[in-house]
């Protein structure tokens, strides 16, 4: 663990109970479609917001206080930076407020502040302790993952083909307006990670799914789906460098790097007196 996780400071123990919703969509697992939000930031040319990416909650038990959680917000790094690496000023999140039912937005800290794979600070994944009070979402159970429980194993030669889905969220042009989430279907064409060039991310190992995704998809989860469940696969990466042979999918960052860094932040939490 490196000493960027030794360091965290400011952050208590969140100890969140989240109801799951139940999915409308055909095939969408219950609880997964209120687990995503987006990332916004005011457009420098006009007074309007655009949307730089998506992001979702991840939950990690605590170890050491029984019926407690670590709550964490996930994205793909390079939508908390611009086209120079500089860290993007004021960003933002959108989210429900439950005792409205309409949209506000929460303040971020910049990117730097965030936190990166503990072992691979290359990878293009930022993680912030983050679970904001009266909003509408859930989160993702670590249980949850792909091949971090006995009852979500689906082994690689099982995933080729199996059916995926990955959620991102389309806002109304006002504050007012309800959120919708946006559902993609997909087959898994690529299940190993395979190294791939990733614009404004660098050279990333990523499975892939077939489609097209928009850059406003970017940091949004991606799930497997088997019969009985529906398992966390990993997240959308910006598209892949159309010269390689996985031009026109949709690259994937897999799920274990995920799991890596929120269970390297929880540890490094547990620590603190």
């Amino acid at each position: 663990m490196t000493n960027r996780f030794q360091v965290l400071i400011g952050f208590a123990l969140s100890s969140w109970l989240l109801t799951a919703v139940t999915a409308r969509a055909q095939n969408v697992a219950p609880g997964t479609l209120h687990s995503v939000a987006s990332i916004i930031a005011a457009d420098p040319d006009s007074s309007k917001r655009v949307t730089l990416g998506s992001a979702f909650f991840v939950e990690v038990p605590s170890k050491a206080y029984s019926g407690s959680s670590f709550v964490y917000l996930i994205t793909a790094r390079h939508n908390l930076f611009d086209s120079d690496g500089n860290p993007i000023a004021k960003l933002r999140i959108s989210l429900q407020d439950s005792r409205t039912g309409v949209l506000r937005q929460d303040s971020l800290p910049l990117g730097d502040r965030w936190f990166s794979d503990p072992k691979d600070e290359s990878v293009d994944l930022a993680a912030l302790p983050f679970a904001p009070a009266r909003a509408n979402f859930t989160t993702i159970p670590l249980g949850r993952f792909l091949n971090l429980g006995a009852d979500t194993t689906i082994p690689v030669e099982s995933q080729l083909g199996a059916e995926a889905y990955y959620l991102s969220v389309i806002s109304g042009a006002e504050l007012e307006s309800q959120p919708v989430v946006a559902t993609r279907f997909g087959r898994v064409s690529v299940a190993q990670p395979a190294a791939s060039e990733v614009p404004s991310a660098g050279k990333q190992n990523l499975c892939f799914l077939e489609g097209a995704s928009a850059p406003q998809s970017s940091g949004a989860p991606v799930f497997l789906r088997n019969a009985d469940n529906a398992v966390l696969w990993g997240m959308v990466e910006a598209s892949s460098d159309g010269s390689s042979q996985f031009s026109g999918l949709i690259g994937v960052l897999p799920a274990a790097a995920i799991a890596e860094t929120v269970q390297a932040m929880a540890a490094a939490q547990e620590q603190k007196p």
